[in-house]
């Protein structure tokens, strides 16, 4: 099942459970080894590298960057690109459908305005979200294809890709349980700092890579 909006589905749970949203600074606090959350009376809250450890999978946010250009896609004006490579790994036996709007963040503000969805549901929707791309964005090598069904103790890595105003680098990831009863389960975020990248060519993990590779030396 795909949700549109989880910032206003988590700020009800928040209120309700009398809960506060905390700001992404608190993630320079958190010691440096990841750690493996699970929830506590319906909530888990991490940061970038530890697992997220769910009822049916874990996920965990490996890198995030905010850029101007990748593979082709460039954002709106006054708009930046944020990249997140995720990886999520099936604990269930059984196959698990997973949406691309299943990770959605939010920044700036509590509310529930200041979110948004990866690119590939906005090009989906693209009719309505008036976003304009010259790209089939489900065919981007290493970006999520905005729906992917995976069997049991499957793991995968993926990048999405967010569009985003212009200045913001804090950010929460937010992921919230949904049943095959619709009833909501647990709600977990993942509080960062986005580093700043000027072109992503390849996938987010790629840039890692390329720079452990050394430039020859021109005579």
């Amino acid at each position: 099942m795909r949700i549109r909006n989880i910032a206003v589905v988590s700020l009800g749970i928040a209120l309700t459970a009398g809960l506060t949203y905390a700001n992404a600074s608190y993630q320079e606090e958190r010691p440096v080894e990841p750690e493996v959350i699970s929830s506590s009376f319906g909530r888990g809250d991490g940061a970038l590298g530890d697992t997220m450890k769910t009822s049916f999978m874990e996920f965990t946010v490996n890198d995030a960057a905010v850029t101007s250009y990748y593979q082709g896609i460039t954002p709106d004006a006054g708009m930046e690109l944020l990249v997140l490579n995720i990886t999520t790994h099936v604990t269930q036996r059984n196959d698990l459908i997973l949406y691309d709007t299943d990770y959605q963040i939010q920044w700036g503000s509590d509310g529930p305005l200041d979110y948004g969805e990866p690119l590939t549901y906005r090009d989906e929707w693209a009719d309505f979200t008036g976003y304009k791309q010259y790209i089939n964005l489900t065919d981007v090598y290493g970006m999520f294809p905005g729906v992917v069904t995976l069997p049991g103790d499957t793991q995968i890595t993926y990048d999405y890709v967010y569009q985003i105003p212009e200045g913001n680098r804090s950010f929460k990831l937010l992921f919230q349980e949904f049943f095959e009863d619709e009833s909501l389960g647990d709600f977990f975020t993942v509080s960062f700092i986005a580093r700043d990248v000027e072109r992503v060519e390849g996938t987010l993990g790629s840039i890692e890579e390329a720079a452990e590779v050394e430039e020859p030396v021109q005579e």
